[in-house]
C-alpha cells in the first residue's frame, strides 16, 4: 500500500541551513573582552561549536584565569547573540530556494537546534525563511543532540511514520540523534561540524542536492 503520509524533514541550524560562524566568534568574543581576554581567532572558536552553548562557552573560556562561571558567561553570550542576531551569518548557497521546493512538495520541514532560544528563531526570521517551518526547537525545551527526545517529539506530534522522516545536519551529533530516533540520516559536507565516526547513509557537498535526493523516497 501507498503512504501518503508527508515526509518531515528536520533540520540542524548552525552548519547546515546558516553559515554562522563570524557571529557565533562574535557573541563569544564579546564575553572574553568582559572578562579581559583576548579575542579568539574564528577558527579556533570553530573547533568549540557542536555540544551546545555550554560546553562551546566552558571550551572558550578554559584558557583564563580564573575560568569565569560559565552560568553568567552563557547569559551574557545569548544576550549578545540576541542582540546582533545576524551579525556575519548568512544562508547556505541554495538554501531558501530548496526550502520552498521542499514546502511546494508538500513536506513538513522544522529545525532541531543546539543553539539557545531565542537566536536561532531570530535569525531565521532576519534571514526570511522561519515561514518554512513547523517548528524552531532550540536549546532548552529537549535534552540537547545526539539525544533523539527533540525529534521523537516531532514525529509523533505530526504522526509521521520513520521511514518518511530525515535528518540534516552537518555534526556528529545530529547523525547521532538520527541514528537514535530511527530516522534517515543526511550529513553535510559542506558545513564547519564534524563526522567523526557517526554513521552518514548519505552526505551532500551542496544544499541544492537535497531536494532530488529526498524526492528518491
Amino acid at each position: 500500500m501507498t503512504d501518503f503520509s508527508p515526509q518531515l524533514v528536520m533540520f540542524d541550524l548552525d552548519g547546515t541551513l546558516i553559515d554562522s560562524m563570524g557571529g557565533i566568534a562574535h557573541a563569544v568574543n564579546t564575553v572574553r573582552s568582559r572578562y579581559g581576554g583576548m579575542p579568539l581567532s574564528t577558527g579556533q572558536i570553530r573547533g568549540f561549536v557542536g555540544n551546545g552553548g555550554r560546553r562551546l562557552m566552558e571550551r572558550a573560556l578554559a584558557d583564563l584565569i580564573p575560568p569565569p562561571a560559565i552560568e553568567p558567561a552563557l547569559a551574557g553570550m545569548i544576550e549578545a547573540y540576541a542582540a546582533e542576531p545576524l551579525h556575519d551569518t548568512r544562508l547556505y548557497p541554495g538554501v531558501a530556494e530548496g526550502l520552498a521546493q521542499l514546502a511546494r512538495r508538500g513536506c513538513l520541514l522544522a529545525v532541531v537546534s543546539n543553539k539557545p532560544d531565542p537566536v536561532g528563531r531570530l535569525i531565521l526570521e532576519g534571514l526570511g525563511v522561519a515561514a518554512f517551518f513547523c517548528e524552531i526547537i532550540g536549546a532548552g525545551r529537549f535534552p540537547l543532540k545526539p539525544a533523539p527526545d527533540a525529534l521523537l517529539y516531532l514525529l509523533e506530534k505530526y504522526a509521521v511514520p520513520r521511514e518518511r522522516a530525515w535528518f540534516v545536519g552537518d555534526h556528529c551529533t545530529d547523525l547521532g540523534a538520527a541514528a537514535a530516533a530511527g530516522v534517515r540520516g543526511v550529513f553535510c559536507r559542506y558545513g564547519f561540524g564534524r563526522r567523526g565516526d557517526c554513521p552518514a547513509p548519505f552526505a551532500i557537498d551542496h544544499f541544492a542536492e537535497l531536494p532530488p535526493l529526498l524526492a528518491q523516497g
